[in-house]
């Protein structure tokens, strides 16, 4: 008598009997796709930063957001990155006033949250920034450094997309959402088959 599990021949059919099953199990699946497009329209319709950072008795900045880009997966698999440009105002202890153009970089990790019906960008670490004047970056550097690392926590906390009640597809998409998938430009929201 031959042995199923010691025959190579059952072997190799058991693993492509598996296969089959998990690729068809993967078919059953469904996704949604949410695109780099449709988190930027978002953002710029719903999500405002215009906030007051200080460092007590040394320097206070005003921030405001004039432009965001978010880009899905193209320097790592499982992140985005989050570009900024807007103006700086800083304010000194003696009064002293600069007006500055500031460009930023984040990065995060998509998350979404099921209770919110929203996707959120969690773990944002600041990459790089850079301050226009020149001069204002050596003046101010470091202390913005410190300014826009702790709008980080803040920035996780505004949804960069909100699923949408009205949409059936949408409203659907709430109630059987499995996880998610990045690829480069997309954020698959991976649900139960339909």
């Amino acid at each position: 008598m031959v042995c199923c599990k010691a025959n190579p021949f059952y072997q190799v059919a058991r693993m492509i009997l598996q296969s089959m099953l998990l690729s068809l199990a993967m078919l059953g699946q469904g996704s949604y796709d949410i695109n780099e497009q449709q988190i930027n329209q978002y953002l710029q319709s719903q999500v405002q930063v215009d906030k007051q950072l200080e460092l007590p008795g040394i320097i206070k900045a005003h921030v405001k957001l004039e432009q965001s880009d978010v880009q899905i997966g193209r320097q790592r698999p499982d992140t985005a990155r989050v570009y900024g440009k807007g103006k700086l105002k800083i304010a000194l202890p003696d009064n002293t006033e600069y007006d500055a153009r500031l460009q930023m970089t984040y990065e995060a990790r998509p998350r979404y949250d099921k209770a919110q019906s929203a996707l959120f960008l969690d773990n944002m670490k600041l990459v790089e920034y850079k301050l226009e004047p020149e001069a204002a970056e050596k003046k101010f550097g470091l202390m913005l450094n410190m300014l826009l690392q702790s709008m980080e926590k803040r920035l996780e906390t505004k949804p960069v997309y909100k699923l949408n009640d009205k949409d059936p597809d949408q409203a659907w998409l709430k109630e059987n959402l499995l996880g998610l998938e990045l690829s480069p430009g997309k954020i698959h929201l991976l649900t139960n088959p339909r």
